[in-house]
């Protein structure tokens, strides 16, 4: 099952980043908000291709309340892809699209062509990413298993 407890989508296999399904330069046509809200949707309108440029860090609203001043604060957390930016092959225009929304294009097929995962990085980038953060690649894998 893909979704089993409302997982976030990632790659599979040795994956230690969590890279997504959704790769940059995707292509989708983008349907308006109306026509997933329909109960008989009929046929999508595949007029305007759209492609995936970049992804936002995301912030987690209200994410833990401050004993000092008694209000909730927001965090910025890194590698959290919540939004992507969508650019209209056919105007240039530009706008903000919620990632499940691209998942569901996804699932719905609304593409013209097939998709491909995005690439993993090389080993040597994932050593250096976790050498930096957690001292060492083999110091962080005896964490996790042990």
């Amino acid at each position: 099952m893909l979704r089993q407890y409302f997982a976030q989508r990632c790659l599979g296999g040795d994956n230690p980043l969590r890279i997504g399904t959704i790769a940059i330069g995707a292509i989708y046509y983008i349907q308006p908000d109306h026509w997933w809200r329909d109960r008989y949707r009929g046929a999508p309108t595949c007029r305007e291709p759209w492609m995936v440029e970049a992804f936002f860090n995301g912030t987690v609203e209200a994410a833990y309340r401050d004993l000092e001043t008694r209000e909730w604060r927001s965090v910025y957390i890194r590698g959290r892809s919540d939004c992507a930016l969508i650019r209209s092959l056919r105007s240039g225009r530009k706008q903000w699209i919620a990632v499940r929304t691209l998942q569901l294009h996804d699932d719905e097929g609304l593409s013209p062509g097939a998709q491909n995962y995005p690439t993993l990085p090389p080993a040597a980038i994932v050593e250096g990413y976790f050498r930096l953060k957690h001292g060492s690649a083999k110091a962080f894998c005896e964490t996790v298993e042990g």
